[in-house]
C-alpha cells in the first residue's frame, strides 16, 4: 500500500525536470518573437518569423529529447521504490497472520507487472511529450499572427503587440496534444500520467499478490479532499470475489478512468482479514468530508473545496511566473530599446502581481490550515536571476507608494502584506 500524501508527492520530481523543459520551450518562443524587433516591414518581418518557424520545431525536440533522457531513469527508480514500499506495507500484515509473502524482487509475477507498468508510463510520458513539437509551432504561429493582427490595426503600437504576443505565449505555456485533439498543460498531463501510472502498478501487484495469498478482502485507503464520488467508499472493505456485506469491485469503479485506481486517484488498498481492527472508524471518514474549513471571507468549506481553491491560486501564480521568464528573456535578448521599454513596464506590472498573489495564497493557506505546496506553485525554471530581478522591482514599487502615502512605520513589502491580512485595524 502506498498512502495518499506518497501518491500525491510521487511526481514531484519528475514534474520538476518537464517544468525546467516548459520554461526552456516558453523562453525559446519569446527569444525568436523578439529576435525580429518591430515590424517596420510586413513582409520581411512575415519571412523571419518563417526562418524561426523552420528551427523551432527541431529545437523543441531537442529539448525533449534531453530531458526525456533524464526522466527515464528517475521514473525508474520511482517505480521500484514505490513498490517495495507498497508491497513491504502488505506482506507485514500478511505476516502477522500467519502467511509468508514473497518480496517484490522474488516474485517473477510481481516484477512483470512492475516493469509493464513503468514501461507504459514511461511510453505515455514519451508520446505526450512529442506533441510539445508541434503544440510550441502552433503557439508560435498564433502568437506572431496576433501581433500582426493587431499591430497592422494601428489600435496597438507594434512594441505592445509584440509585448502581448510574448504574455499570450507564456500564459498557454507548453502544453501536450492527446489523439483525441484534446490538449493539457505539459505539467498537469505529466502529473496525472506519473501519478496514475504508479497508483495503478501498485495497486495490480498488491492485488497479484493478495489472490496468491488467498486474501479476499481489502481495505481501501481514506484521505481528507477525495472527490465526492470517491469519498462515498473510501475507508471501505471490498470483497474481491464479490461476496455479500461487502462493496465489489464495480461498486468502486475498479478498472474504469474515474473510479478507484483511475485518473489522478490517491486510494490504495491493501489486505484486511476479518475480525481485524479497522484503520478508519465511522467517526473518522465522516470528519473527513465535515465543512470545517474557514476562508478568510469566513465561510465554511470542506477541505476538497479549500484544495480545489488552492490549485487554482496555485496556476495563477506559475502562469505570472512563466510571462515574467518570457518578459525577461525578450529584454535581455532584443536590440529595440523600444520593445525593451515597452516589456520592462510590463515585466514590472507582473513582478508587483506576483507578489500579490504569494501572499494572498499565503494568507488563504494560514486561515484555512493548509500547507502552501511549493512543488505545485513553482517553475523551476524561474531561475535565481528573474526571481531577483521581480522581487527587486516589487520592493522598489513599495518604497516609492509608502513615500507618496507617508507610511514610515512599514519597512518592507513583505511586512505591509503581513499587516494587511493579519494586523486588519493596523492596516
Amino acid at each position: 500500500m502506498l498512502t495518499p500524501e506518497q501518491l500525491a508527492h510521487c511526481a514531484d520530481n519528475i514534474i520538476n525536470l518537464y517544468s525546467q523543459l516548459e520554461e526552456q520551450i516558453v523562453r525559446d518562443i519569446a527569444r525568436r518573437i523578439a529576435k525580429t524587433g518591430t515590424m517596420t516591414d510586413t513582409g520581411i518581418w512575415q519571412s523571419q518569423h518563417m526562418q524561426e518557424l523552420g528551427t523551432l520545431h527541431s529545437d523543441v525536440l531537442s529539448s525533449v529529447a534531453k530531458y526525456s533522457d533524464k526522466t527515464e531513469s528517475e521514473l525508474k527508480k520511482l517505480f521500484e521504490d514505490a513498490g517495495v514500499t507498497a508491497t513491504e506495507y502488505d506482506n507485514e500484515i500478511y505476516r502477522q497472520h500467519g502467511l509468508t509473502p514473497k518480496s517484490l524482487k522474488v516474485s517473477d509475477v510481481q516484477m512483470q507487472l512492475l516493469e509493464a507498468g513503468y514501461k507504459k508510463t514511461q511510453g505515455n510520458l514519451s508520446n505526450l511529450t512529442l506533441t510539445t513539437a508541434v503544440s510550441s509551432q502552433t503557439s508560435f504561429i498564433n502568437a506572431c499572427s496576433l501581433a500582426e493582427l493587431k499591430a497592422s490595426s494601428g489600435a496597438f503600437t507594434p512594441q505592445q503587440a509584440i509585448a502581448d504576443a510574448i504574455k499570450q505565449v507564456a500564459q498557454d505555456g507548453a502544453y501536450v496534444i492527446y489523439p483525441s485533439g484534446h490538449r493539457d498543460r505539459l505539467d498537469v498531463a505529466v502529473r496525472r500520467n506519473v501519478m496514475t501510472g504508479i497508483g495503478q502498478t501498485t495497486g495490480q501487484i498488491c492485488l497479484s499478490n493478495a489472490q496468491e495469498l488467498g486474501c479476499d478482502l481489502m481495505e481501501i485507503t481514506a484521505h481528507a479532499g477525495a472527490r465526492p464520488s470517491h469519498s462515498a467508499w473510501q475507508g471501505q472493505i471490498v470483497s474481491l470475489s464479490g461476496q455479500r456485506g461487502y462493496l465489489s469491485l464495480s461498486d468502486i469503479g475498479y478498472g474504469t478512468g474515474d473510479g478507484f485506481k483511475g485518473w489522478n486517484c490517491r486510494h490504495d488498498w491493501y489486505p484486511y482479514f476479518e475480525g481485524s481492527s479497522r484503520m478508519y472508524s465511522d467517526k473518522d471518514l465522516e470528519e473527513l468530508n465535515a465543512k470545517n474549513i474557514e476562508y478568510p471571507d469566513g465561510s465554511m468549506h470542506t477541505l476538497y473545496e479549500a484544495e480545489q481553491q488552492q490549485r487554482a491560486m496555485e496556476r495563477k501564480i506559475r502562469e505570472t511566473k512563466r510571462i515574467l521568464a518570457a518578459q525577461d528573456e525578450c529584454i535581455t535578448n532584443t536590440d529595440s530599446e523600444s520593445l525593451q521599454k515597452a516589456i520592462q513596464e510590463d515585466f514590472e506590472r507582473y513582478a508587483i502581481k506576483l507578489k500579490r498573489q504569494e501572499a494572498e495564497m499565503n494568507n488563504f493557506c494560514n486561515r484555512t490550515g493548509l500547507l502552501p505546496d511549493g512543488s505545485r506553485s513553482q517553475v523551476y525554471g524561474f531561475g535565481k536571476s528573474t526571481s531577483q530581478k521581480s522581487t527587486g522591482v516589487a520592493k522598489k514599487y513599495y518604497r516609492t507608494w509608502s513615500k507618496e502615502h507617508n507610511i514610515n512605520n512599514i519597512e518592507t513589502l513583505a511586512e505591509y502584506y503581513n499587516v494587511k491580512y493579519n494586523d486588519v485595524e493596523r492596516y
